[in-house]
């Protein structure tokens, strides 16, 4: 749908993506219903559009945050009152993304297989690994989305790693150095119902 209705080259990422693997991981027999799908795509050049709008009428009842991933720094730059150059791609734009686990896109392709990108590799997103992302720009901000969005009483197998007890309130674990991990731009063949 996204493919097809989105922008081109958009993938559906962010909690969607994580929250729907963390769900299936523990698994969570009723999780709560997705109620916002961020899209991301990089297009230095796209034309305004109301890509919210455009995939509502097909989809609706989900908020959809579409993002161009060409344009973020301008908004980070006012946000973090500090110049933000302009990421080259989407996997560099993920990179400032809060978490590893958080920095994933997906999408299927027009073949029909799945398309994942993942700057900082899958490996925390499929180990129910969150820690801040080397790229993050406040770290602070990590610590406030492990408190508000109740990570650890909806995954209880979630391992949180940030060093220290924030204000999350949770004792997290010895922050791991963080190695560059495997960067994924692939493709990975899916099967399809034929109902």
């Amino acid at each position: 749908m996204v493919r097809d209705a989105g922008p081109a080259g958009a993938f559906v990422a962010a909690g969607a993506i994580r929250n729907t693997v963390w769900d299936s991981l523990c698994g969570v027999q009723t999780p709560p219903a997705i109620n916002d799908i961020d899209v991301v795509f990089h297009d230095p050049a796209a034309a305004t559009v109301d890509w919210p709008q455009r995939l509502d009428s097909i989809l609706p009842g989900y908020r959809w945050d579409v993002a161009n991933q060409a344009t973020i720094h301008t908004w980070q730059s006012e946000r973090y009152g500090r110049t933000i150059q302009p990421y080259k791609s989407l996997p560099a734009a993920l990179e400032s993304w809060p978490e590893t686990a958080t920095a994933v896109g997906a999408r299927i392709d027009g073949a029909g297989a799945l398309e994942a990108v993942a700057p900082y590799g899958l490996e925390d997103l499929f180990a129910l690994v969150a820690r801040p992302s080397p790229g993050l720009l406040d770290p602070a901000v990590f610590q406030a989305r492990v408190r508000d969005k109740g990570w650890a009483r909806r995954w209880p197998a979630l391992r949180i790693l940030d060093g220290d007890q924030g204000p999350c309130g949770i004792v997290c674990g010895p922050r791991d150095a963080v190695p560059r991990r495997q960067a994924v731009d692939a493709h990975f063949p899916i099967a399809r119902s034929s109902t």
